[in-house]
């Protein structure tokens, strides 16, 4: 289980998480919705240790992350973490195969060339991109970047898989395909997933919990199939303000049964 509990960031004079506490249980998807810039980043970027909170606290699997030193953290408990970045993160120096062995490179080192170039040829199979390992990233479209990201993950089999924003950019059909990759790895690692995203579609086809992030906290939090049920103009709001339209809305409440 990932614990957050009464977490607090603070950037300068921008107070940006405030009190936020979250518990994600092991096995599950949980989406967390939000607007763009309300700090939903900033709460992955906690809870894989990239940065320690001003006060509070996130724990996994009984391990509070700030209490480990930056040393030992990596192999007690970020290396079963992989996170997808918004930009996907690849190194343009580096051709999709490298990238993609990059990790396996680094922290595996019994590994034999072989064994790693299949691992590398598995994940790229698994994500449909099979037979790129020569090409450059700057050769990749932007849903193609994200696979290629995405094998990044699943090469080194994480445990937990962090997601930020990862239809953002895209056209909906390569979202639609990205949603499906996020589902087929959930099965394949058998992992735990947290998915920041202002994209309730997404939230829908990958979401067996959601979470809505307002002011610095989680504000409410249910299965997606009660999640419509919730009473909450911030919410409400939140669906109207572009982000779907009353249509959709209605059609998704409908395949939910809500």
């Amino acid at each position: 289980m990932i614990r957050v509990h009464d977490v607090w960031k603070k950037y300068g004079s921008l107070q940006v998480l405030k009190g936020l506490s979250l518990d994600i249980n092991d096995g599950e998807t949980l989406v967390i919705l939000g607007r763009s810039g309300v700090g939903k980043s900033v709460l992955l970027r906690q809870i894989i240790g990239l940065e320690n909170p001003d006060k509070g606290y996130v724990e996994v699997d009984g391990i509070k992350i700030a209490d480990i030193q930056k040393k030992a953290r990596g192999e007690q408990v970020v290396k079963p973490m992989g996170m997808l970045f918004q930009g996907s993160a690849l190194f343009d120096s580096m051709d999709v195969g490298e990238n993609v062995a990059f990790y396996l490179n680094q922290h595996e080192p019994e590994l034999t060339p072989k064994e790693v170039d299949e691992r590398v040829e598995h994940a790229l199979t698994m994500v449909g991109l099979e037979g790129t390992q020569r090409k450059m990233p700057s050769e990749l479209s932007g849903g193609m970047r994200k696979r290629a990201a995405l094998a990044r993950l699943i090469v080194y089999r994480p445990q937990i898989l962090l997601y930020d924003e990862p239809t953002t950019g895209l056209d909906p059909t390569t979202a639609m395909q990205i949603n499906e990759l996020i589902n087929k790895t959930k099965q394949e690692l058998k992992s735990t997933s947290v998915v920041v995203t202002h994209d309730i579609r997404s939230a829908m086809e990958v979401g067996d919990r959601l979470a809505f992030h307002y002011e610095g906290k989680i504000a409410q939090i249910a299965p997606k199939d009660q999640f419509w049920k919730i009473d909450d103009p911030n919410i409400q709001e939140f669906f109207q303000n572009g982000l779907i339209d009353h249509d959709t809305l209605n059609n998704l409440r409908k395949k939910e049964g809500a």
